[in-house]
């Protein structure tokens, strides 16, 4: 990814979001938005997955305690449309953030084409209202999109003066840092890496069930030979409502948690701001239990 593709968003989301003036966001009113946005998501039922916790775990166990994959996805929930766009990024990226991200101009069409599935549905037109009602953006929904472009697809360094990491790589797919897994934190990339053997789960810590709508897992894995010695992902929720959860909590609850409820069930969401050029991004959001 370009430095000029990271600068060239920089004047036209500066009109567009704002958190100067922003009006006050209330726990309640999170997790109330929150149901509400679960309940907007007609994606949520197409998406089955078979879920195999097997055995419990701790952070640093050597021991597998699960001999097998821990998800197992229907053929169909590759074809939904948020799921098939945001599969597509996946060889946009390395994952070492020591190396610099090139982006072209195919894999910018790429980011384009899945805000455009993602801004296309009724959880993002319920997000969008909410957020233009507390005044934390103003304009279009094609405002909303440089929005997101900025605040998830800027590049930006984590270290040695490398351009090798963006918020949405850390979430949506995961990172290697120092020699330890960083970020990894979706579901659908968790399981295409389990099936090209390049992610072993080994094991739980807490999970979560939101009645049938998906859950949260708390886990322990290797990704690419690297430990995690403790990671969380949702699981069954879709990539629309993911990008809406943690994009409110950024604006609503930036380096802190965000407590919210999902199909009756509480959680939290916790974001950390990332600043980069005098402009802040979002450097992680990851979903836990409360």
């Amino acid at each position: 990814m370009s430095l000029q593709h990271c600068l060239s968003l920089g004047l036209l989301v500066f009109l567009a979001v704002t958190t100067q003036g922003a009006e006050p966001v209330t726990d309640n009113e999170l997790k109330t938005l929150s149901e509400n946005l679960l309940r907007k998501d007609n994606t949520n039922d197409s998406l089955q997955v078979t879920v195999k916790t097997q055995g419990a775990t701790r952070a640093y166990a050597t021991i597998d305690q699960a001999p097998l994959r821990l998800l197992e996805l229907k053929p169909s929930v590759k074809r939904v449309p948020t799921v098939a766009k945001l599969i597509a990024l996946y060889d946009n990226y390395d994952p070492d953030t020591t190396h610099n991200e090139v982006v072209t101009p195919a894999e910018r069409k790429e980011e384009s084409d899945f805000l455009d599935a993602v801004l296309d549905t009724p959880t993002w037109t319920y997000a969008i209202n909410f957020l233009k009602s507390k005044g934390y953006v103003k304009g279009t929904k094609a405002d909303m999109k440089e929005v997101l472009k900025k605040i998830w697809f800027t590049v930006y360094s984590r270290g040695n003066r490398k351009m090798g990491s963006s918020a949405f790589e850390h979430v949506f797919l995961g990172e290697i840092k120092r020699g330890e897994v960083s970020g990894l934190h979706n579901w659908i990339f968790f399981n295409n890496e389990e099936e090209k053997n390049r992610l072993n789960y080994m094991g739980y810590m807490q999970t979560v069930d939101f009645n049938g709508k998906g859950g949260i897992i708390k886990l322990h894995y290797t990704w690419n030979g690297v430990t995690k010695p403790v990671g969380s992902i949702f699981v069954g929720t879709s990539p629309e409502l993911e990008l809406a959860l943690y994009t409110v909590c950024y604006f609503a609850r930036p380096n802190n948690k965000c407590f919210l409820r999902l199909n009756g069930k509480p959680l939290y969401i916790q974001t950390y701001t990332f600043n980069s050029r005098n402009e802040k991004l979002i450097g992680s959001a990851f979903p836990s239990v409360a």
